[in-house]
């Protein structure tokens, strides 16, 4: 991620944590879970589309290499370079193994992000339960601090 996107991130989670801890402070906690949830959702926005472009990004050099070998096994000329056409089968199974991987690289990446899709909504839930139990316990422990606080100084008046 570059420096200017990494900041906006940053800005966008830092509002979102400043939403979450007014909405707990107010004890609405309809409100925060669904900031909660929007908190989610950019997060995941962000992270597939860091994976997709990381995937993408390794993707495109593997096949520009292979282009480049395929190029290079049409273009051999035998009778000029009879000591490359002893490589060329080795070169013809590389370049298959190189298929083979970037096959693999990309359905594992499929089947990776449809997970991730399928197991969306559960992961959402408890995320938002998680920030919710976080919250409640950190402003209840104050909250319980304030009004002991407070009743001190009713009993010592």
């Amino acid at each position: 991620m570059n420096e200017e996107l990494n900041k906006t991130f940053n800005e966008e989670v830092t509002r979102y944590k400043n939403a979450l801890v007014f909405y707990a402070r107010k004890c609405d906690w309809e409100t925060f879970k669904v900031n909660a949830g929007r908190l989610f959702d950019y997060i995941e926005s962000i992270e597939r589309s860091e994976i997709e472009r990381r995937f993408f990004r390794v993707s495109r050099i593997i096949l520009i290499v292979l282009f480049f070998v395929t190029v290079f096994i049409c273009r051999i000329n035998p009778e000029i370079y009879p000591e490359l056409m002893k490589v060329k089968k080795t070169i013809i199974l590389m370049a298959i193994s190189g298929c083979g991987f970037e096959l693999y690289f990309f359905m594992n990446f499929r089947i990776y992000m449809k997970q991730k899709m399928i197991y969306y909504k559960k992961r959402r839930d408890r995320f938002i339960r998680g920030i919710e139990k976080d919250f409640r316990e950190s402003f209840a422990a104050t909250s319980v601090d304030a009004v002991a606080a407070t009743a001190v100084d009713t009993v010592a008046a």
